[in-house]
């Protein structure tokens, strides 16, 4: 079990995803990982929200080991 789908959690699960043999499952209060390093430029009007918002399903598609459920912990 992996709580938050921020950067650590989803390299977590993408690296014990991998791991056939696991089960793994990945618990955020939001379906999206939001990229904050680029916050800032969605706030000046350079980029739009949904460029550095990815949804978590998406990016843990290949591994189908690994379960997303939204959720607070």
């Amino acid at each position: 079990i992996i709580v938050g789908a921020g950067f650590g959690g989803l390299t977590a699960a993408k690296t014990l995803g991998s791991h056939k043999e696991l089960e793994v499952v990945l618990i955020d209060s939001r379906n999206y990982h939001l990229f904050q390093p680029l916050l800032y430029q969605v706030a000046t009007a350079g980029l739009s929200p949904a460029d550095i918002a990815v949804p978590i399903r998406a990016e843990v598609a290949r591994f189908p080991n690994v379960q997303v459920h939204m959720g607070e912990v």
